[in-house]
């Protein structure tokens, strides 16, 4: 084995953790999508109550500075098939959303 390769198995089961918590640019609601900025009031009215909101600490981006920070945590999942999503609300303002995210709560 190359020391510059790794083994298939390894780098499936990172593939695996990273898809798990993949950042998204943006959440489809329809024929809206909802992004970084824009307001959770805007984000209610496009695509409706969280399945589940809880909130904690989390590493994002405001006011130009990565850091952690107080957030709210909205889970969506539109359907058992479908990737569930994790909006992260600071202040009244979208600040991350995350695609992939384990929500065992609504499922």
């Amino acid at each position: 084995m190359s020391p510059r390769r790794l083994p298939l198995p390894l780098m499936l089961a990172a593939t695996l953790v990273l898809a798990d918590s993949a950042a998204a640019d943006s959440y489809r609601c329809g024929r809206q999508l909802v992004r970084d900025g824009d307001s959770a009031e805007r984000l209610l009215r496009l695509c409706g109550e969280p399945r589940r909101r809880d909130s904690g600490t989390e590493t994002v981006l405001v006011d130009g500075a990565w850091g952690p920070q107080r957030v709210q945590r909205w889970h969506y999942r539109k359907n058992r098939r479908s990737l569930a999503y994790v909006v992260m609300i600071y202040r009244g303002r979208v600040v991350a959303i995350e695609a992939g995210r384990a929500d065992r709560a609504a499922r």
